[in-house]
């Protein structure tokens, strides 16, 4: 694995294995095939404290079938959770043919991480988005500028509709996710976004100092940005 950019960890704390490893593959990044998510999982297993997850985010890739299929929610939900059964399926079939113990590799759905204070932090920056119209502006922005979302001819309301997956993984992007009383902190992804930078710059309290102290962050997530080689 190539590592270019730590956030809030080093190459050094993630060979000492300090903390436990999640997955986040993104439904819509084609970079996840089987044989780079094998990579991923068999990295982190090899660098983990503990325990690996493999995160599937089915339930907020929902929105993005509702706004640019124009699908009802009810059937952007069913198509969503049919896309992350079959990256679930591919994510097994890597563990049974790896041979990765139970106890070692945790397959977790989307609303799965939505504990308490998951939902506390959603909710803090949904507020934020309807108050603040500086965060808005910001969200909307980074909407706008995503690549495969850019050019597509989108009005206001449809691009504040997709902020809602902004929204929604920000909390992750501050604390990492828990799942049977085990806390996953440091996440590998394959090229760092906007958001990741605005998620960082809300951990440090640099761009909403306001929003910041109102999340009651108690762990940071560890960024890496990693590629397969």
């Amino acid at each position: 694995m190539r590592i270019t950019k730590c956030f809030n960890t080093n190459k050094e704390e993630i060979a000492e294995k300090q903390f436990n490893i999640f997955i986040g593959i993104s439904l819509g990044n084609k970079y996840f095939t089987p044989q780079n998510i094998q990579a991923y999982i068999v990295w982190a297993l090899e660098n983990t404290k503990n325990k690996v997850a493999v995160l599937i985010p089915d339930k907020i890739h929902a929105i993005n079938y509702e706004v640019k299929n124009d699908y009802s929610p009810e059937r952007a939900r069913s198509v969503a959770q049919r896309k992350g059964d079959k990256v679930k399926k591919i994510v097994l079939e890597i563990k049974n043919g790896l041979r990765i113990p139970e106890s070692k590799l945790q397959i977790i759905r989307w609303e799965e991480i939505e504990n308490e204070s998951h939902l506390y932090m959603l909710k803090v920056f949904h507020n934020a988005f309807r108050e603040n119209a500086d965060f808005k502006e910001v969200i909307i922005k980074m909407v706008k500028e995503t690549p495969h979302l850019s050019g597509l001819g989108f009005d206001d309301s449809q691009y504040a509709k997709l902020a809602q997956y902004v929204l929604d993984e920000l909390p992750m992007l501050m604390s990492g996710i828990q799942k049977d009383n085990v806390s996953y902190q440091l996440l590998p992804y394959p090229g760092f976004a906007n958001i990741d930078y605005l998620a960082i710059d809300l951990q440090e309290g640099k761009s909403f100092p306001e929003i910041t102290n109102g999340l009651n962050i108690k762990n940071k997530l560890r960024l890496v940005e990693a590629f397969v080689e």
